[in-house]
């Protein structure tokens, strides 16, 4: 199953993986459809699993469930604004690739963002059981995926990889930031 191949490249061998993926012709859509569309679905399901059975604490120490219609709404609204984000930050990420003496290319800067991401979706899985979810941290492995595709994907030259990929970050965390915001505007979390 490809799927699982590149997973266990870009977790294992990321520099031997985006080898590869530089040479692939995969467009927007199959991207979408055969990677960032199946992986996405981890961190909102696994989270409202997680909370539905198990319940949540916010400090009272009395732990909290969410609805199940209210849960599987949230997780579902999540899933759905998650994708276009992945675009826009891309489509950034491609803007101000010449600023950092990189190549202009949406697709893969699209590629990019959506292969480094690989580690956060699948740190995600561990929001399923309690007390696990601090594990999430092992998704900052994703900024090392990153600056390893960085000069593969967008022709950036090696001395200006930490600064791009401090840029990158500062803007995947406002994206993640405005998607939480957006999301509890949609969809409030409903506790009983």
């Amino acid at each position: 199953m490809q799927l699982l191949s590149r997973i266990k490249g870009l977790i294992l061998t990321p520099q031997t993986e985006w080898a590869k993926i530089s040479e692939e012709e995969t467009s927007t859509l199959d991207l979408y459809k055969n990677y960032i569309a199946i992986l996405a679905l981890l961190p909102p399901f696994a989270s409202f699993l997680g909370s539905w059975l198990f319940g949540v604490s916010y400090g009272s120490g009395e732990v909290m469930h969410p609805t199940f219609s209210g849960g599987l709404y949230r997780a579902f609204v999540q899933y759905l604004l998650s994708l276009p984000a992945f675009f826009l930050v891309a489509f950034v990420i491609s803007a101000i690739a010449p600023h950092f003496e990189g190549k202009t290319d949406d697709r893969r800067a699209l590629m990019l963002i959506a292969y480094a991401y690989t580690p956060v979706w699948l740190a995600a899985l561990f929001g399923l059981l309690p007390g696990l979810r601090w594990l999430d941290v092992l998704g900052f492995y994703g900024i090392y995926v990153f600056s390893v595709g960085l000069p593969t994907m967008m022709r950036v030259p090696k001395e200006n990889l930490d600064v791009f990929t401090l840029a990158t970050l500062f803007l995947a965390v406002a994206t993640v930031a405005l998607h939480g915001w957006v999301v509890h505007l949609i969809a409030p979390q409903q506790l009983i």
